[in-house]
């Protein structure tokens, strides 16, 4: 399409007209003005010769006889639509005009009407062609906004985004690259268009070295390109690959960052131009929302299925609480009605049952001190009090009492460094860890506690035993909040699963570090690192707070590595310096 400095457009017209002579008087009137003039003999074939041409305009005599114009007219309606538009010429004494027709001029013509009134149905044909192609554009930027909501996942979405901007540009194949940050990638996406799964899969190439040096997206923006073989800004690899000839390739932006790119290529009919790279700009605006769509969507999902676990989670919390609960309740009740029906028990009848209540009613104490304790650390309200603490005799004055199947052993060096730490909740640690060696040894035996110096800054402390073991898919899971080991043997043991929640976060309090190592049916070791001075480390790295908020709102404090092993033992063995049975 052209345009006349009159703002008159010119265009390809072909005619056809029963009299040679005045066809070529017509095409002579055009041609002057700029129009591309085809004559069409009026034969059989006309219809044929008029699609063969293509033209953007036909003139057309009434007078055809063999075919008559309106067989010719619906014809050329039936194989291209509206377009072309007909003008009729009818003679002085013509009439029955095809209701097909667009506009009709009649003999004799006046050559500059005529003129005239080919430009103007010429004018209107582009202008309706580009306000067509505007509203595919935007069709198309609409789908492609929705791209996220139309497409049932990752797959379907690339696939329909790279359908979608190939089609809209009128391009052969069409891909959707990400960038892969930890391998610094761009990672082409399956499905792609008009491109074979293998060809997709070996889409890739490193952002750093060669392609920086070719063609920075994020300096130089989007790129164009009509000679794709020999244009030594692209990848060579990836115009071999896919076998590209044109290309056009938009960076997909969030922020100032590049999430990917949009790339269309290979377009038989006309090269790529300026119109078609800012085409695929507004594409490539709607794909990065689509893509950031999906992603968001992805994240969501996870939190629901964690969601989903922390209430199944949380419901059997409550019922194994109130089942803790319950149990003491009853007791305590039971012993209550004995002692209060009963007016003469002996006296070291009474005693005896007044201590079950006092037991059961500290054991309720502590349960609901637990889920305090938890609430208060979590809420970032809790605060530790540091003091100076002897570790050997802290160690035997945490112990529990009364242990008829089991023998615990201290092994400390003589002369073991003191530590500042908080007493009571340190005690609350050392006491679960060791009370949950004994419940998960039901056959008996000895559990140790072991301490040695790590470095000349930490302590490393840990509790032994040869119970049950812990099998090796779940050992990961063992400090989130409400998990238990669940087998048969374990879930006969009574436990609300915070214990061990409860251990993290005191012992990431004092910016130390927890952990386990088992092996199911042969035992396990649960340890812990603490710094020396639990209290400076831990205002030092909180800005002189001491709340666990802070503790919690960080990365784990790092501490001296520990060294891997595929045995139970998390240090190497030390001989013993020290024993002490209890």
């Amino acid at each position: 399409m052209t345009t006349g400095s009159t703002a008159s457009f010119v265009g390809h017209v072909a005619i056809v007209h029963e009299d040679p002579e005045r066809a070529e008087t017509l095409a002579h009137v055009l041609r002057k003005s700029g129009h591309r003039v085809t004559l069409v003999p009026p034969t059989r074939r006309v219809v044929q010769s008029i699609l063969e041409c293509s033209p953007d305009l036909v003139v057309a005599s009434l007078s055809l006889v063999d075919p008559n114009l309106d067989t010719v007219i619906r014809n050329i309606r039936q194989a291209l639509g509206p377009d072309p538009p007909v003008l009729v010429v009818v003679p002085p004494e013509g009439h029955g005009i095809p209701l097909d027709a667009d506009e009709v001029v009649r003999e004799p013509l006046d050559t500059v009407e005529f003129d005239m009134r080919v430009a103007r149905m010429v004018h209107s044909l582009f202008s309706r062609r580009v306000l067509e192609r505007k509203a595919q554009e935007l069709l198309g930027l609409y789908k492609m906004s929705w791209a996220f909501s139309l497409a049932g996942g990752a797959d379907a979405l690339f696939g329909h985004m790279a359908r979608q901007s190939a089609e809209l540009l009128k391009a052969e194949k069409g891909l959707v690259f990400l960038f892969d940050a930890e391998r610094r990638m761009m990672i082409g996406q399956a499905p792609g268009y008009g491109l074979t799964s293998a060809q997709v899969a070996h889409a890739r190439y490193s952002v750093d070295g060669d392609a920086r040096s070719r063609w920075n997206f994020r300096q130089n923006g989007p790129l164009m390109s009509n000679k794709a073989q020999a244009d030594t800004r692209l990848i060579p690899n990836v115009v071999q690959e896919l076998g590209l000839h044109s290309v056009l390739a938009a960076p997909m932006t969030r922020g100032p960052h590049i999430m990917g790119l949009l790339l269309v290529a290979d377009r038989a009919r006309a090269p790529f131009g300026d119109e078609d790279l800012n085409l695929l700009l507004a594409l490539a605006a709607q794909a990065t929302v689509a893509v950031e769509n999906q992603r968001l969507h992805g994240e969501i999902q996870r939190a629901n299925i964690l969601l989903q676990e922390y209430d199944r989670l949380k419901s059997e919390f409550v019922g194994i609480v109130a089942h803790d609960f319950r149990r003491p309740l009853m007791a305590i009740r039971g012993f209550a009605e004995l002692v209060l029906e009963e007016p003469d028990l002996a006296l070291e009848t009474r005693q005896e049952f007044m201590r079950t209540v006092i037991s059961e009613t500290e054991h309720l104490a502590l349960l609901a001190n637990d889920t305090l304790l938890i609430t208060q650390i979590e809420t970032g309200v809790f605060s530790f009090r540091w003091d100076e603490i002897d570790l050997g005799p802290f160690i035997l004055d945490a112990m529990p009492l009364g242990l008829s199947d089991h023998s615990v052993l201290l092994d400390i060096p003589p002369a073991f460094p003191k530590i500042v730490a908080d007493p009571e909740r340190l005690r609350q640690v050392l006491s679960n860890l060791v009370n949950n060696a004994v419940k998960y040894s039901p056959q008996g035996g000895s559990i140790n506690v072991r301490c040695r110096q790590r470095g000349a800054a930490h302590v490393v402390i840990e509790v032994i035993d040869h119970g049950l073991g812990i099998p090796r898919d779940q050992i990961g899971k063992l400090f989130q909040k409400f998990t238990r080991v669940r087998t048969d043997d374990h879930m006969k043991v009574s436990g609300t699963g915070l214990g061990l929640y409860i251990c993290r976060l005191i012992v990431e309090g004092h910016t130390g570090q927890v952990w386990v190592e088992s092996e199911l049916g042969k035992g396990s070791t649960f340890g812990l690192v603490l710094p020396l001075d639990a209290g400076a480390a831990g205002s030092s790295s909180r800005s002189g707070r001491a709340s666990l908020r802070a503790s919690r709102g960080r990365e784990r404090p790092k501490v001296l590595p520990l060294p891997s092993s595929d045995s139970t033992q998390i240090c190497p063995p030390w001989p013993s310096t020290m024993r002490r049975q209890m």
